[in-house]
């Protein structure tokens, strides 16, 4: 019996495909970024990130050195100059591993982000959480950076805008996903962080402010401040740092938000569009230079304060948005959701509808936690 089932087993085996269309690791390059520019004649110009493989052991030269090669293709299109790695390393480009991908300003002002994307929606290696970023400047110069704790670039510019976002609230961590959702929705209004280096500095990648994105296209660049703002009325603040004048002077107080949950609400009177934005905060006192909570109307007092600042911040971004007739926060979709007809109207008739929008901004603010038991500024005695 024993000799019958080892001779099924056997026989078996000859049933099996096997691997016949199997590729060697070493027929690949592994990608791990990449920097998206245009020349002046129009060509697309690539500059991809490589990991290095790993020399043999006992080899000449395996000790130290880099782990990554940056190579350089240009091409009519993306997906051409992607393909020209072959031609110029003998292996063909992996993108399952991709970390982030930057494109240059100028290139995101002239073409459709997604334009410019679109051979990494359609091919089945990269991942749709790659993040993705805009440049000030030359892309490719960014990859040429060194990173401070991570062991790449990719990783650094990965990490910055994610954590930029979570503790700061001074950008929006885009990638492929997220990007992609907001350039099909109905306004077509997209985020991407806004990079850029120190001048006359080494190793100086930073976040400043994000790219607002419509068509596809940079349609404006919000700074560190207006970020905060947007991302109070996306429901997208988590943490970050509030400042407040005092009496509407320097030096100022500030005030870490550790908890926040924004409430709108649409409403539409005949042809008039009211929308509601009211962000219920939590916070605690991070530096204290003017006030005194000796007394809970003090207090009472210094959460109003703060509501008040945050509701200025809110709605000088949105009146700078209404002069440009930018739905900035995707008003449009909240219109589309709730109210179709109406929609469909704005649509036919090009109704300026942003333009035209009454907002309500009014923040709830609760301060938990002076972080002491002095209920006044440390340095006075």
């Amino acid at each position: 019996m024993k000799k019958l089932i080892k001779f099924i087993v056997a026989s078996s085996l000859l049933f099996l495909s096997g691997c016949w269309d199997h590729s060697e690791l070493t027929e690949y390059l592994f990608v791990q970024s990449l920097a998206i520019d245009q020349n002046k004649d129009g060509t697309i110009r690539l500059t991809t990130q490589f990991y290095k493989p790993a020399p043999k052991i006992g080899s000449a030269g395996s000790g130290g050195g880099e782990s990554f090669f940056n190579l350089e293709t240009e091409a009519k299109t993306v997906f051409e100059a992607i393909r020209d790695v072959t031609i110029h390393t003998g292996r063909k480009a992996n993108w399952g591993h991709v970390r982030f991908i930057v494109i240059s300003e100028r290139i995101a002002k002239q073409h459709s982000v997604g334009e410019v994307l679109d051979f990494f929606y359609r091919d089945h290696e990269p991942r749709l959480l790659t993040g993705v970023g805009i440049t000030k400047g030359t892309a490719a110069d960014f990859l040429n950076e060194k990173p401070h704790v991570e062991n790449t670039v990719s990783e650094q510019l990965n990490e910055t805008t994610k954590t930029g976002s979570k503790f700061s609230a001074k950008t929006y961590p885009a990638n492929l996903f997220t990007l992609g959702k907001q350039l099909h929705n109905e306004v077509d209004t997209a985020y991407a962080p806004f990079l850029k280096k120190e001048e006359e500095k080494v190793n100086s990648i930073y976040v400043d402010g994000l790219t607002v994105l419509q068509n596809g296209k940079i349609k404006t660049i919000l700074s560190n401040k207006e970020s905060k703002s947007l991302l109070f009325t996306l429901n997208e603040f988590q943490f970050g740092i509030i400042e407040v004048e005092c009496n509407g002077q320097r030096p100022e107080e500030t005030f870490e938000v550790t908890e926040a949950y924004t409430k709108t609400s649409l409403s539409i009177k005949g042809e008039e569009i009211h929308y509601t934005i009211e962000p219920k905060i939590q916070a605690s006192i991070g530096e204290l230079e003017c006030t005194n909570l000796e007394t809970a109307p003090q207090l009472e007092k210094l959460n109003e304060r703060i509501e008040n600042q945050i509701n200025s911040n809110i709605t000088k971004l949105l009146k700078k948005s209404q002069k440009k007739n930018l739905d900035v926060i995707g008003l449009g979709n909240k219109i589309y959701k709730s109210e179709p007809q109406f929609w469909a109207e704005i649509q036919k008739e090009k109704v300026p509808y942003f333009k035209k929008t009454v907002f309500h901004v009014k923040a709830n603010v609760n301060v938990i936690n002076t972080g002491t038991d002095i209920s006044k500024p440390f340095h006075q005695k």
